[in-house]
C-alpha cells in the first residue's frame, strides 16, 4: 500500500491523473478489484492539493480503510491532505461549528449504558406494563440478554440509516397497519413451496390470530421506540457519542442549520471517499452536507461488487457510485493473475463459470479436506512451502468470513513455527493466553473467583495436576469448626444439599493452605510461591496504579513462562493488546481499581462479535483476517479457508425481529397463545424480500473480495462433505464445476 501511494505522489502532476469534469456534480471512479481505484484516488488527492488552497479530505467508511490511507500518505497528511474517519469529521463539526461539548465513546461502552437504560424494562417496571397497556409476552423478552443485544444492534442500524425514534415508531405502526389491514395471500403456491415444512404452520392463521400478532407487533414497536428514546436521552443528550451517533448528529445539524453547513463547506476544498460502496446513509448524508453545491468537489471510488456491508447498515454508497454526474471506468487489472480473476468472476456469477479449474493453472488451487484439522494442516504446509520458496510471511494471508472461528488454523501455523498476526471482528478474550492473563489478575484481587483460580492453578506457571486440583477442591481432613452454624436451606436450595462453605473452599485451601499436608512436596512449594506472590501483589496494590499492577502481575506469570518461539511471540503480542485495553479503560475511568477494571472486562467478554475488533500490528507475520480487515490490501498469496455451507456462506439466522422502513417491524418468534413458532409476517417477508438469497449474494461478494486480494497464488479450501446447496450454496463445489 505504501509503495502504491508513493507512486501516486510521483504521478500527481502528470496529465493522466483523473481531472474533475467541468460539469457540476460528483465524480465516480469505478472499477473491478485491482484496477487501481485507490491509486487513482490518491493521485487525484495530490493533484488537488497542488491546485487548491483548502484542506483536501480523504476518507473511507471504515476506520481500517482510513488507517491504510493515513499510513500511505505519511508526512503529507500533516499538511493539507487530511485522511480522517467519518467519526472524527463529525465530532469536529459538532465541536467547532455547532458549539456542542461532546465526548467520544466506543460502541462497547454505549452497549453497557444501553443495557442499564433497559434494566427497568427487563424488570417489568415500566408503568405501561403495570397498567397492562403493553403485553409483557413480547418477542424476545423471554431471553432479556438476547433481546437487549438485538435491540442495540437495531438501534445502531437505525442511527446509521438516519432514522429517529419518532420516525421508527411511525414506520413501525404504519407497517403493522399496512400488513394486517390487507394481508397478502398466505396460501400462495410459491410461498408454500419455498417455506420449510416445519414452518408452514405459521401460514395457517385465522383473522383472530392475525389480530393477536398485530397487537403484539404494535407492543414491540412501542417498547423498542421507548428503548431507542432512552438510549438517546442517556447518551446522546449528555454528549456521549459513538462514531455512528456523531455522524448521525452532524448530518442532522448540517441539514437543519445553514450556518453550520456554510462553515463546514468552507473547511474542505475537496472530498475524496475510498470504498464508497460501503457508505451508510448517515455517512453519505454527511458527505452531502459538507460538499459544495451539487457535490461538485466530491470524488467517490469504489466497486459495487465489493459491497459486503448491506446487512450491517452499509451499502448505500452503491447508488452514489452509479448516480454520479461523471463516471470514470478503470478497465485495467494490475493485481491478480488471469486465472484468479476468472475464478473470482465466476463466484460473482456462477452462470459465467469458466474453465479455470480444468486448466491446471497453479495460480488457483481448490481443496476439500476430510475435516477441519486436515484442512488446517494442508493450509499450514502450503504456507510453509511458500515461505521456504522466498515469499515473505507478511505477503501471505488467510482470509475467513469469521475470524473468531480461526483458532484451528492459527494453531496449525504456530505449531510449524510460522509467525501469525490476527485482525478483524474478533474478541481478544477468545484466545487462551488472554484467559490465563485474566485469571492471574483476578487471583491477585479476588482468590474466591474459582472459575479463574482453577485456570491459574492449571496454568503453565503453576502446572498443578488433576489430583492436586481435586485435593484443593475438597474439605480439609480436620477442618476448623465453625463458630456459627450455617443454615441448611438458603436461596431456595433443597435442605441438606447445600453448603455455603463450598463457595469458598477452593480459595480458602489455596490462600490458607488447609490441605497442604495432603499435597506432594513439589506442589506445596509451588503453592507457597504463589501465596507469597499474592501477598506481595496485595501489598503493592495500595501504592501502584492499576495498570502498573497489571504489568507486574503479567510479567511474573504469563510473560515469565512465555516461550521464545512463534507461539510465544504471538501470545506476547496478544498480552500487549490486553495491557493497552487496560490502559485505555483506566484513562476513561481514572479512579477505577483493578477489581473494577476486571469487572468491566468481564462485561466486555459478553459483548456481541461485531462490536469487538482487533487491529493489525506491524509484524512480519502471516495475516489472518476477515474480509473487512483485508479490503484495500494486496498479498502475493491468499488462502480463503472454511469455504463451506454454514461457514462461508453463513446460514441466514436473523435476529428476533427485523425492521424495514416499508414493512415496519417483522418479529420472528410467535409468542403467547401461538400455535406456530414463527409469525406469519416473518415467514412471508423471507419469501417476498428474498432475504436468504440476498444474504448469500453478499457472501458471494465477500468471497470475491477475498479472492481478489491475491496477486499470484490463491487457495480455496473447505472441509467435510458438501451439501446439495439448496438452502445455502456451496461455493467450492461451484468452482469445481459440480452442481
Amino acid at each position: 500500500m505504501t509503495a502504491l501511494l508513493a507512486t501516486a505522489r510521483a504521478d500527481a502532476t502528470q496529465s493522466r491523473v483523473i481531472a474533475h469534469p467541468p460539469t457540476a456534480g460528483s465524480l465516480s471512479v469505478r472499477g473491478a478489484a485491482g484496477s487501481g481505484k485507490t491509486f487513482a484516488l490518491v493521485a487525484r488527492a495530490h493533484r488537488l492539493a497542488l491546485e487548491h488552497r483548502g484542506t483536501i479530505l480523504v476518507t473511507a467508511p471504515s476506520d481500517a480503510g482510513v488507517a491504510r490511507l493515513r499510513e500511505g500518505f505519511g508526512d503529507d497528511a500533516a499538511a493539507r491532505l487530511a485522511p480522517a474517519s467519518f467519526g472524527d469529521i463529525a465530532l469536529r463539526i459538532l465541536r467547532e461549528h455547532c458549539g456542542r461539548d461532546v465526548d467520544a465513546i466506543d460502541d462497547i461502552t454505549a452497549s453497557m449504558h444501553f443495557e442499564r437504560a433497559g434494566a427497568a424494562l427487563f424488570a417489568l417496571d415500566w408503568t405501561e406494563f403495570v397498567s397492562a397497556d403493553i403485553d409483557p409476552e413480547i418477542t424476545g423478552l423471554r431471553a432479556p440478554e438476547r433481546f437487549s443485544a438485538a435491540a442495540f444492534r437495531l438501534i445502531r442500524k437505525l442511527r446509521a440509516a438516519l432514522v429517529s425514534p419518532d420516525d421508527f415508531r411511525i414506520a413501525g405502526l404504519r407497517g403493522a397497519t399496512a400488513f394486517y389491514a390487507n394481508p397478502p395471500n398466505l396460501a400462495d403456491a410459491a410461498l408454500l413451496a419455498e417455506t420449510p415444512g416445519k414452518y408452514r404452520d405459521s401460514l395457517r392463521v385465522s383473522a383472530a390470530e392475525l389480530e393477536r400478532q398485530r397487537e403484539r407487533e404494535v407492543d414491540l414497536v412501542r417498547i423498542l421506540a421507548r428503548l431507542y428514546a432512552s438510549y438517546v436521552d442517556v447518551l446522546v443528550s449528555n454528549g456521549c457519542l459513538t462514531p455512528t451517533d456523531a455522524v448521525y448528529e452532524a448530518a442532522l445539524a448540517l441539514r437543519a442549520r445553514p450556518d453550520v453547513r456554510l462553515r463546514a463547506r468552507e473547511t474542505y476544498a475537496a472530498i475524496l471517499v475510498d470504498n464508497a460502496q460501503d457508505l451508510s446513509a448517515a455517512q453519505l448524508a454527511l458527505v452531502e452536507g459538507i460538499a459544495a453545491d451539487g457535490m461538485s468537489n466530491v470524488t467517490f471510488a469504489g466497486d459495487e461488487a465489493q459491497n459486503t456491508r448491506s446487512f450491517a447498515g452499509g451499502g448505500r454508497g452503491v447508488a452514489a457510485l452509479k448516480q454520479a454526474a461523471t463516471t470514470h471506468e478503470l478497465d485495467g487489472r494490475f493485481r491478480c493473475a488471469p486465472a484468479i480473476e476468472r475464478a473470482a468472476r465466476s463466484v460473482l456469477d456462477p452462470k459465467a463459470r469458466g474453465d479455470h479449474d480444468r486448466t491446471g493453472d497453479p495460480a488457483v488451487v481448490l481443496y476439500r479436506a476430510g475435516d477441519a484439522g486436515d484442512e488446517a494442516r494442508y493450509v499450514a504446509e502450503e504456507v510453509l512451502r511458500l515461505i521456504a520458496r522466498g515469499t515473505p510471511p507478511e505477503r501471505i494471508a488467510l482470509l475467513k468470513r469469521n475470524v473468531r472461528c480461526a483458532g484451528v488454523y492459527i494453531d496449525a501455523l504456530l505449531a510449524r513455527g510460522i509467525e501469525v498476526e490476527v485482525a478483524g471482528s474478533a474478541s481478544l478474550f477468545d484466545f487462551p493466553v488472554v484467559g490465563d492473563a485474566l485469571g492471574a489478575l483476578w487471583s491477585a484481587v479476588d482468590p474466591y473467583r474459582h472459575d479463574f483460580l482453577l485456570r491459574v492453578l492449571a496454568s503453565p506457571w503453576l502446572r498443578l495436576n488433576d489430583a492436586s486440583l481435586a485435593i484443593l477442591c475438597g474439605d480439609a481432613p480436620q477442618a476448623q469448626a465453625l463458630l456459627f452454624p450455617l443454615p441448611d436451606d438458603v436461596h431456595g436450595a433443597r435442605a441438606g444439599r447445600w453448603d455455603r462453605r463450598r463457595d469458598v473452599r477452593l480459595g480458602r485451601n489455596v490462600v490458607r493452605g488447609d490441605v497442604d499436608a495432603e499435597l506432594s512436596g513439589e506442589t506445596r512449594q509451588r503453592l507457597a510461591s504463589f501465596r507469597a506472590a499474592r501477598d506481595r501483589w496485595e501489598a503493592l496494590a495500595r501504592t501502584l496504579e492499576p495498570c502498573e499492577l497489571v504489568q507486574l502481575v503479567l510479567d511474573e506469570t504469563v510473560l515469565a513462562t512465555s516461550s521464545d518461539d512463534a507461539r510465544g511471540r504471538f501470545e506476547r503480542r496478544l498480552i500487549a493488546r490486553l495491557i493497552t485495553m487496560f490502559e485505555s479503560a483506566a484513562v476513561r475511568d481514572p479512579l477505577a481499581s483493578l477489581y473494577e477494571l476486571l469487572q468491566y472486562f468481564e462485561r466486555v467478554t459478553r459483548i456481541e462479535d461485531d462490536l469487538l475488533a482487533l487491529g493489525a500490528n506491524d509484524a512480519h507475520a502471516v495475516m489472518v483476517l476477515d474480509v473487512e480487515a483485508a479490503k484495500g490490501s494486496t498479498f502475493d498469496a491468499v488462502f480463503a479457508v472454511d469455504v463451506r455451507a454454514g461457514a462461508w456462506p453463513r446460514y441466514y439466522t436473523p435476529d428476533a425481529f427485523l425492521f424495514m422502513p416499508s414493512a415496519g417491524m417483522i418479529p420472528k418468534e410467535n409468542v403467547g397463545d401461538a400455535r406456530a413458532a414463527r409469525t406469519a409476517k416473518f415467514t412471508y417477508a423471507l419469501h417476498a424480500h428474498k432475504l436468504r438469497d440476498k444474504y448469500a449474494a453478499e457472501d458471494r461478494r465477500a468471497l470475491y473480495t477475498a479472492m481478489t486480494r491475491a496477486s499470484a497464488h490463491l487457495s480455496i479450501s473447505a472441509s467435510g462433505r458438501p451439501t446439495r446447496g439448496l438452502g445455502t450454496p456451496e461455493f467450492l463445489e461451484e468452482l469445481l464445476g459440480h452442481q
